[in-house]
């Protein structure tokens, strides 16, 4: 009776159920190769736009650029001034030059961005002005807005908790600055001028590292050695945030290096099934002197578990290695345009 009346009560959730979850995931995995191979020949015919008009490439830049402004404002103004740190770049001399003469932070940040961005107009002409423009102007006026209305985030004693509070938020704007194609107009476009003018044989990195030790330094004579050190918390932490913000919360690839018994069926699949593009070497097993075509493919990591399921199936003697990559600059679903970190 009671089985009676769990039929009667439960027939959606029955229903609802797979038969079979092995095929189920299948399915799914059919379904989603599908979208992936859309995907990926969208991004191999229309590399610059992935299918999107430029207006809408160019606004959604936009606005990831001035959603940087307004986090990075928020670092300096609502949680580094009010606890009296300081930074390298920019900041770091807005700070100093604020400490001996009184002027408002905002307005002597305003004057200094002008000022390269000035630099960088004469020197290196306004192809490079046109990718720190934006944040030169908007960047200064946002934390001028929340100066004045005294928005104050964080205010503690521990200041190594708020160091790294500081630096997660600034790299969380730096990284963001860089993913939308601009450059924040600070150190490293002095940088960039002094390398391309009078230093081509340094390293731009080593110029903008030299430049921020110099202004770090000159923060320890005159806020002290702790401030200083508390600068280094918050430029380490920013650096590996902003690297996490451009790299980690992308698309992640993997790469696979593959021996496959039938190398043409595989090849077949991932560029007919999935859209991905296929490289192939021929290499030989020192150990038995047998020639073998070993492919390698970038995909994500949900196309690489599709790719498994087909060796598995067809061709289960294959060898896969799966190497996680940082980040691919290249043309494809998941990869980072190329031009996107020429800041």
């Amino acid at each position: 009776m009671s089985d009676k009346k769990n039929k009667k009560l439960n027939p959606v959730s029955r229903a609802l159920k797979p038969a079979n979850p092995a095929e189920s995931i299948d399915q799914k995995l059919v379904k989603e190769a599908a979208a992936n191979k859309e995907a990926n020949d969208r991004y191999a015919a229309d590399p610059e736009l992935h299918g999107h008009s430029r207006f809408t490439m160019r606004a959604r830049e936009i606005a990831l650029a001035l959603a940087a402004v307004v986090i990075g404002s928020l670092g300096t103004v609502s949680v580094m001034l009010p606890n009296e740190l300081t930074f390298g770049g920019i900041t770091g001399i807005s700070r100093i030059i604020q400490n001996y003469t009184g002027f408002n932070y905002s307005l002597t940040y305003y004057a200094l961005s002008l000022i390269i961005t000035a630099i960088v107009w004469v020197f290196l002409g306004f192809k490079e002005v046109r990718k720190i423009l934006l944040m030169s102007l908007t960047y200064p006026l946002a934390m001028l807005v929340l100066e004045l209305k005294n928005v104050v985030l964080v205010k503690s004693d521990d200041l190594f908790l708020v160091s790294v509070f500081c630096g997660v938020i600034i790299g969380v704007s730096n990284g963001l600055t860089f993913k939308a194609g601009f450059s924040s107009g600070g150190t490293d476009s002095l940088a960039k001028v002094i390398k391309y003018r009078w230093a081509p044989h340094l390293g731009l990195n080593d110029i903008t590292f030299a430049i921020n030790a110099v202004i770090v330094i000159f923060s320890a004579f005159v806020f002290g050695v702790n401030i200083a050190l508390y600068a280094v918390v918050i430029i380490y932490i920013s650096m590996k945030v902003g690297d996490a913000v451009m790299f980690g919360l992308s698309d992640k690839i993997v790469e696979l290096d593959i021996i496959p018994g039938d190398p043409d069926g595989l090849t077949d699949f991932i560029m007919n099934e999935l859209g991905r593009g296929v490289s192939s070497i021929e290499i030989t097993g020192e150990y038995t002197g047998d020639k073998r075509k070993q492919l390698k493919i970038l995909c994500s990591p949900r196309e690489s578990f599709i790719i498994k399921r087909y060796l598995a199936k067809e061709d289960p003697r294959s060898f896969v290695s799966v190497t996680s990559v940082k980040s691919v600059w290249g043309v494809g679903r998941g990869f980072s345009d190329i031009r996107d970190l020429d800041g």
